[in-house]
C-alpha cells in the first residue's frame, strides 16, 4: 500500500473558507463553495499530486448537510484551477431524489476547462429504493485509474463490492488527487468524516 500525504486547499476561492483535520487515515473536512458541477468550482480539497494508475477508497461516516446539493467524495482532478477538468465519485447527504438520481451517489466529471460538469445516474427507470443510498456510516466509495478508464464502485462494508459506472476520460498522468467537499451554500459551511483512507498503485 502507498502512502498520500493529503493536504488541504480552497478551489475557487469560496467565500467562507475551508478546512482539513488529518489523524492517521481519519480525515475531517470542513468546507464552503458553491458547488462543482458549472464552469467554475468552489470547494474544499484535500488532495496531493498522484501520477500513473490507481484505486483510492474511504468510507464516508457521515456529511453534515449545508444545502440539499452538499457533497463529498472522491476526486481527480487536472490541476488547482477553479475551471479544471475532473472526475468525482460523490456522496449526497441523504437519499432524497434529485432528479435523475434516486440515491445518495453520484458520478460526475468536466472534459474541458471552464465547461460545466456532466453527471453519471442510475439506470432509468428509477426504483423506488435507491440503487445507491447515503446510509453513513455504511458508505465506501473507491476510484480507480487505469490509463484514461475510471471505475467508480461503492460498498456497504468495504468488503463486498458494487460498480456505479465505468467512464473514459482523457485526464494528464499527473493530476491531484483526494477528498472533495463543497457546502452548495455560499454561506454556510458543511463538514464530512471520512475514515479508511487508502491510496493504492496498480501496476
Amino acid at each position: 500500500m502507498a502512502r498520500i500525504a493529503l493536504v488541504g486547499r480552497d478551489i475557487g476561492a469560496p467565500a467562507l473558507k475551508g478546512a482539513t483535520l488529518v489523524a492517521g487515515n481519519a480525515v475531517s473536512i470542513t468546507a464552503g463553495g458553491a458547488d462543482i458541477w458549472n464552469g467554475r468550482d468552489e470547494f474544499h480539497f484535500a488532495c496531493a499530486e498522484a501520477g500513473g494508475n490507481f484505486s483510492m477508497t474511504a468510507r464516508l461516516d457521515g456529511l453534515d448537510m449545508a444545502d440539499p446539493y452538499t457533497k463529498a467524495g472522491i476526486m481527480l482532478r487536472a490541476g488547482a484551477g477553479a475551471g479544471a477538468p475532473h472526475v468525482m465519485l460523490l456522496a449526497f447527504g441523504d437519499s432524497r431524489t434529485r432528479g435523475k438520481n434516486n440515491g445518495g451517489v453520484e458520478f460526475q466529471w468536466r472534459q474541458k476547462t471552464a465547461e460545466a460538469c456532466t453527471g453519471i445516474y442510475p439506470t432509468p427507470p428509477l426504483a423506488k429504493e435507491p440503487e445507491f443510498p447515503a446510509n453513513f456510516p455504511n458508505l465506501w466509495l473507491r476510484l480507480m485509474r487505469r490509463e484514461n478508464g475510471f471505475e467508480a464502485l461503492v460498498s456497504k462494508d468495504g468488503a463486498m463490492w458494487r460498480r456505479y459506472c465505468l467512464h473514459k476520460m482523457a485526464l494528464p498522468g499527473a493530476c491531484l488527487l483526494g477528498l472533495a467537499v463543497t457546502s452548495h451554500n455560499a454561506a454556510k459551511p458543511a463538514t464530512a468524516r471520512f475514515t479508511n483512507v487508502t491510496f493504492d498503485v496498480i501496476e
